[in-house]
């Protein structure tokens, strides 16, 4: 019997093929896009919860208010054993310090590594498996290292590879003590090696004004951490100096510090972050395809329904009962959505490659890896599947033979009430989410256009981590690399614009004639590290060998800077007296601001001084022509230079791009999930229209009948339909000018909303509703108008 319901579902599914794949279509489509936002939410929101104590951990951040606004800084090397020390309640601490290394095995293998200098205990604060090595001492001594797997296997195959040595930065021995298991995708901080933070010497470790360090403590279970936050006030007026500033303290709940934790820098690296409000939008785009993706698959189902009324009247009048409908009706339906369902795996498994390299992420490995995730929509599908049956199955098998073979069955105008709100709700979020399309690729193309105040184009860097024999050589580098055909200038410095810079304390005399101490992000510069990036002096002039006191007596500093001690003309800086690390000595020129951070961050005050110990990127201008031959050529004539120190080098504008990486991810996520919901909103039209036609198939008659043009039914038809698009665009357009003007808020520099962005949204829905319905109405003003009397 049951296979009798399954050979009728299969048969009638069949005979409408067309009504049928859009069904199918819609619905795989918006359980594949519920898949993948369920993916995205889920993996951000699981972000450190692996660690056994993540409840207990806590990460304690630096604030310091200055006349610039807040700046968010990480804490200083000596926070972390006197917070210990100070209360009681503090289980452990431990502390990392993120940056980059030039690993090497042997002369042919080597690479640019993620690493993070860190304390022994950090094994008793994180959960971080250990596949060999003891963590009471394997990070205790200098120069010891801890490899991930991935990186054991790298450089040593299947050999376990505790005891033996790995070269680090060309010069210095480093012993392997220990191998862990990959850090989690889900971490807020991701690194291939552990390096012992004793390697970077005391000098360091004892320096209470360099914020370079990520502190964090574990408390007791059931611990108020309220309590300690109470406390901190006290602690940080005798272990900060507020000269700087007004400086405080704050423990962050490690379960949050991905989604609400500021960004904050450190010398080489910062933490990676979330944004809570990618998650918001993602959920309600998933919870909006969803939504309409089962309201279309239950309005097409509706509307094909209505055209079997004679074949129930034909069926109860051969003695079929009621029951018997209902359930062919739900099996039909549920066989459908179930399809679907199968069909959306399918999709997904082909599609999980291009997702997390769209999301830059390893989000998801495989179809079968969270069952949780298959078990919720096929719940769906079922649940959408009987919802579509219920109205066809109850409704339809109650009309009596005579009524039903009459035609005698009407459509309850609120029903069609109904569908006409939410198809109106659909295309006014389809409005809403084109003009956020606009919006958001707008802003990336500002940020990634916008005059940044210096030069970045054809700017090779080489990256030599501070290598000795370079800083001492380094003019006699720079004029042998020049000589290559294609590489025109050269400079050296501690940072370049995109990269984290050092971060000092800095005197300089103010407008008051007053000595103003304040924390400036400092660049570390050669004398040609201005023009080589083309940064604007707006008074006095630049750094020149001529002056020998330029080597330790002369700084350099911005715009921001100049307001920020008070003066409103830049030349009355000049001759200042300035006092930073053991330097002293007068201001000597100002520089135009230029965007050193992304553009959703404020230009801060920034300082250049000549000092050649910090120095670390050696910047090539390479002329376009050729960069191909002329990078083969520098590697040959690096390995002549530097033999024993590897060529790692990077392009300045890829460098700075790279900090918009998440914006452009998001864009790109955005824009799928978007162009998902629209069509499924096409086809919420299409099923609104077919009901509704359907319903006037014998009006179209009559009126074809006594003369009416198709063109002219099609105009009847259609016009119902095109208002709903217009009432969409009315609500849509302030609610999306809404959304997007709060969302443009966390961008220090943005654009305006584009007027003609709500243009195009309204012309493209407009658009799309006549192509969508038009299909309909021609279909139905060319039929036979005998046919049409018929029916």
């Amino acid at each position: 019997m049951l296979r009798n319901y399954f050979i009728t579902a299969f048969r009638y599914l069949w005979k409408q093929k067309s009504f049928s794949l859009i069904n199918l279509i819609g619905l795989t489509a918006g359980l594949s896009v519920c898949y993948f936002a369920l993916s995205f939410v889920a993996f951000e929101l699981r972000h450190d919860r692996h660690h056994e104590n993540a409840d207990r951990i806590y990460r304690l951040v630096t604030d310091v208010k200055t006349p610039n606004g807040i700046d968010y800084l990480s804490t200083t090397a000596p926070i972390a054993p006197a917070l210990r020390s100070a209360f009681p309640e503090v289980e452990a601490a431990t502390r990392i310090f993120l940056d980059h290394l030039i690993i090497q095995k042997d002369n042919e293998q080597y690479a640019d590594e993620k690493i993070a200098y860190a304390d022994s205990s950090l094994f008793s604060v994180f959960t971080f498996p250990l596949i060999s090595g003891n963590p009471d001492n394997i990070l205790k001594a200098p120069y010891s290292i801890v490899l991930s797997e991935t990186s054991a296997h790298k450089y040593f195959g299947n050999k376990n590879p505790v005891g033996e040595t790995l070269l680090v930065n060309g010069k210095d021995r480093a012993e392997i003590t220990g191998v862990m298991k990959d850090m989690p995708q889900s971490s807020h901080f991701k690194v291939d090696m552990l390096v012992s933070l004793s390697t970077l010497g005391e000098e360091w470790l004892r320096n209470s004004k360099r914020f370079f360090f990520y502190t964090y403590i574990l408390l007791p279970r059931n611990y108020d951490a309220s309590k300690l936050a109470a406390k901190l006030p006290n602690f940080v007026k005798t272990h900060i100096d507020q000269k700087l500033g007004d400086y405080s303290l704050t423990i962050e709940p490690l379960k949050s510090v991905y989604l609400d934790g500021k960004p904050r820098g450190s010398k080489a690296g910062t933490s990676v972050s979330g944004n809570r409000s990618h998650i918001y939008i993602f959920s309600f785009v998933a919870a909006f395809v969803l939504f309409i993706a089962c309201f279309n698959f239950i309005n097409l189902t509706t509307a094909l329904s209505m055209q079997r009324a004679k074949e129930i009247g034909v069926r109860k009048v051969l003695g079929t009962t009621r029951k018997s409908l209902i359930f062919q009706f739900l099996v039909e339906a549920v066989s459908l959505t179930i399809t679907a369902f199968f069909a959306s795996m399918l999709v997904c498994s082909l599609l999980i490659p291009f997702f997390n390299d769209l999301t830059g992420k390893i989000i998801n490995s495989g179809i079968f890896e969270n069952l949780n995730y298959l078990l919720i929509l096929f719940t769906a599908a079922i649940v959408i599947g009987l919802l579509s049956g219920i109205y066809p199955a109850f409704f339809l098998s109650r009309f009596q033979p005579v009524s039903t073979l009459k035609g005698g069955y009407v459509t309850s105008l609120k029903g069609v009430a109904f569908r006409k709100v939410l198809v109106t709700t659909q295309f006014s979020i389809s409005i809403i989410l084109i003009v956020a399309t606009i919006v958001v690729y707008r802003q990336l193309h500002f940020m990634q256009n916008q005059a940044l105040g210096f030069k970045k184009d054809h700017n090779l860097v080489i990256d030599f981590q501070y290598d000795d024999k370079v800083i001492s050589h380094q003019e006699s580098i720079k004029e042998k690399l020049t000589r290559i055909p294609g590489v025109t200038t050269a400079s050296i410095s501690s940072s370049i614009p995109g990269r984290a810079n050092h971060l000092f304390p800095t005197k300089i005399e103010n407008a008051a004639n007053e000595i103003q101490e304040f924390q400036s992000d400092t660049y570390f510069v050669d004398y040609d590290f201005i023009k080589q990036y083309g940064i604007s002096i707006l008074a006095g002039r630049s750094f020149l060998k001529a002056f020998s006191t330029d080597l330790k007596e002369a700084i350099l500093i911005n715009e921001t800077a100049v307001k920020s001690l008070g003066f409103s003309n830049p030349k009355d800086v000049l001759g200042k007296r300035f006092s930073q690390l053991n330097a002293n000595g007068l201001v000597i020129g100002i520089i135009k601001d230029f965007h050193f951070r992304s553009f959703q961050e404020k230009v801060q005050p920034l300082t250049l001084r000549v000092a050649p110990g910090f120095f670390t990127y050696l910047t090539l201008n390479i002329s376009g022509e050729n960069i191909p031959e002329s990078i083969t050529k520098l590697e040959n004539s690096w390995k002549g230079l530097m033999p024993d120190l590897p060529l790692i080098y990077f392009f300045a504008d890829e460098a700075y791009n790279n900090q918009y990486r998440d914006e452009e991810r998001f864009g790109k996520l955005f824009i799928c999930f978007a162009t998902f919901a629209i069509i499924i909103s096409c086809l919420g039209l299409l099923g609104l229209s077919a009901f509704s036609i359907a319903q006037r198939t014998r009006e179209v008659g009559i009126r074809k009948v006594m003369g009416a043009s198709t063109s002219g039914i099609v105009g009847l038809l259609s016009i119902d339909f095109i208002k709903l698009v217009f009432y969409a665009i009315l609500i849509a357009i302030p609610v999306a000018w809404f959304l997007m003007e709060k969302w443009l808020r966390d961008f220090a520099y943005r654009i305006e909303i584009p007027w003609w962005g709500f243009v195009i949204a309204a012309f493209m829905a407009i658009t799309i509703a006549i192509l969508t319905v038009s299909f309909q109405a021609i279909k139905a003003a060319t039929m036979n108008p005998v046919k049409s009397l018929n029916n």
